[in-house]
């Protein structure tokens, strides 16, 4: 299984995001094979259908199915982004352009 490129950025898309694109899947785990992201998108499917979650793009996966079908717990990654910015391995973005 692929990893995942950036904490704080699965942190973002999973509350910014209601499904992922294939771009977005592509930007989380940093892969560039196309069949790599089928592979995790079927993972997600599977879970979808059944949790009988509605789809609303045929191109997309609903991220929440998404992530727990790839054992990603939001929860858990909330609390490893933080104990790394508590012991300063991680440098706050500055969201006013300086």
């Amino acid at each position: 299984m692929v990893q995942l490129k950036n904490i704080e950025l699965a942190i973002q898309m999973y509350y910014s995001k209601i499904e992922l694109s294939s771009a977005d899947i592509k930007q989380l785990f940093e892969v560039k094979s196309s069949s790599t992201v089928a592979q995790l998108k079927k993972k997600a499917l599977k879970l979808m259908t059944e949790e009988k979650k509605p789809m609303f793009s045929s191109h997309c996966v609903n991220t929440e199915c998404a992530y727990r079908a790839w054992g990603f717990d939001i929860a858990d990654l909330e609390k490893r982004y933080s104990r790394l910015k508590k012991l300063g391995l991680i440098q706050q973005n500055n969201n006013n352009g300086e």
